[in-house]
């Protein structure tokens, strides 16, 4: 009897063990449940963070203009280039990075500066996610920021002219009567001008970032990362595959006598994208699983501070609603601008303009270093005026660009511009903005046009040999 009371009791307390085990592998499955549960909310945290990003940068991307088109395709390839397994791990690189450019955007008012803080800001809030940015979500906000596409413009126009020639040189021994005069080729009387848009820089982002999204969808493929070998060649046969496609569009163009905004002019630029550089770089992509190399996933628990961090970003946009301009203004005393026997005016932004019977003349305020360079081109095509021949052209020791201004129905304008400090002149980018980063007297831009190309010429040559901002040369410019 005292066995079975000993034997009950052992039963007994061998199912309460039971009992208390089952129990707490409930309460562990609960506590799992509710972790997970918690993790997901906070994932999601990320998610919200990054939506509110975007959505209060866009007034403010709309001050300048709004979004382009090579910002537009950061967007469009950037859920490619996310990834599961691996990735940016590291919230506080990203995170300081966004909040110093948003910062400096309150000094300084340029958008490229905005526009990657932005991306940055968006970049650090997916790092807490479940699906992080890479490496190549990175690259791919360096070459959608508008200050690339900006720099490729303005080094377009010796690249237009080269590959202008270079066309020529390739039409002559198939075509009679063609000539090619800087950046126009005229065949058989009919002209054809390599613009900025000929030359192909939104073909120059969709292409690069045509890269960036094979990469990012075969490393999805082969649940793998790219070498940083891999990313470099294909970007840099990218840029060559744009050239070789931008000088067969232009060839194909002449020949076939394809007329801007005509259907075949955009069919012809289409297949030539598809063919010349979208191809090619699916080759490389498929037959490039070598190059890849696999990622180790790395997991990473993120405190309550990573998530109250997310509250910066928009709240550094949102106070940037109220600034305006460039805190860094460089000094300039438009008062001592003037010139005798021109008639004076003086717009809102600080633009001279000197005119008299012969000639119109511009003077821009100089530019920040980091900002755009006040080129002439825009304001002419944004009062109409289609922008031919543009041309580097010297005068006397010095160098300055020429173009022609043409309007529907009207006599064509003649003009140069250049970058003057009074003492020196240039043509170059680089020499105005390292002045001006070594606190040399700062650049302007100034534009002479005339009805009448010899006078053009000769008023250019006028300025060119003067300091403009000296007024004790002001007297001996007549009429």
């Amino acid at each position: 009897m005292k066995f079975l009371k000993i034997l009950a009791f052992t039963f007994s307390f061998h199912m309460i063990g039971k009992l208390n085990r089952y129990t707490k592998l409930v309460w562990s499955i609960e506590e799992l449940v509710a972790s997970k549960s918690k993790l997901l909310k906070e994932m999601n945290l990320g998610y919200v963070a990054a939506v509110i990003v975007t959505l209060v940068a866009i007034p403010k991307f709309n001050e300048f203009g709004g979004l382009r088109f090579e910002q537009l395709l950061f967007f469009m390839a950037l859920p490619f280039t996310l990834t599961k397994t691996g990735g940016i791990s590291k919230f506080t690189p990203l995170f300081l990075l966004s909040t110093v450019l948003l910062v400096v955007f309150y000094m300084t008012h340029v958008y490229s500066i905005l526009f990657f803080g932005v991306c940055c800001a968006l970049l650090s809030s997916l790092v807490v996610t479940n699906y992080r940015p890479t490496l190549l979500s990175l690259l791919l906000s360096i070459i959608c920021t508008p200050a690339v596409k900006y720099f490729l413009s303005i080094y377009s126009f010796p690249l237009r002219l080269k590959v202008s020639q270079l066309a020529g040189n390739m039409l002559m021994p198939i075509t009679s009567n063609l000539t090619v005069q800087g950046n126009c080729i005229f065949l058989n009387d009919i002209e054809f001008t390599v613009a900025p848009e000929c030359l192909g820089l939104n073909m120059i982002a969709s292409a690069l970032v045509f890269a960036i999204f094979t990469l990012s969808f075969f490393a999805g493929k082969y649940n793998k990362r790219p070498r940083m070998s891999l990313v470099i060649g294909a970007l840099l046969l990218a840029l060559t595959l744009v050239l070789i496609a931008n000088l067969t569009r232009i060839i194909l163009t002449v020949l076939l006598q394809a007329m801007p905004e005509t259907l075949i002019h955009e069919t012809i630029g289409l297949l030539i994208f598809v063919v010349n550089c979208c191809i090619p770089l699916l080759f490389i992509g498929i037959y490039g699983k070598v190059f890849y190399k696999r990622q180790k996933i790395v997991r990473v628990k993120f405190g309550q501070q990573h998530y109250l961090s997310l509250a910066i970003a928009p709240l550094l946009i949102i106070g940037s609603y109220d600034i305006h301009e460039n805190s860094f203004k460089t000094a300039f005393d438009s008062s001592s601008v003037f010139i005798s026997g021109f008639e004076r005016s003086e717009s809102t932004d600080g633009v001279i303009k000197l005119e008299n019977d012969s000639a119109l003349v511009y003077i821009k305020p100089p530019a920040f270093m980091l900002g755009s360079d006040h080129n002439p081109f825009i304001c002419w095509r944004a009062s109409g005026f289609n922008i031919k021949k543009e041309a580097e052209l010297q005068i006397g020791v010095h160098y300055v660009y020429s173009f022609e201004l043409h309007k529907p129905n009207e006599q064509p304008l003649y003009s140069c511009w250049w970058y003057s400090n009074g003492g020196s002149h240039t043509i170059s980018q680089w020499q105005w903005r390292l002045a001006n980063i070594k606190g040399e007297d700062a650049y302007s831009v100034i534009n002479v046009t005339s009805a009448d190309k010899s006078k053009s010429l000769e008023w250019t040559e006028k300025m060119l040999s003067q300091n403009l901002f000296n007024p004790k040369y002001q007297s001996q410019y007549g009429h």
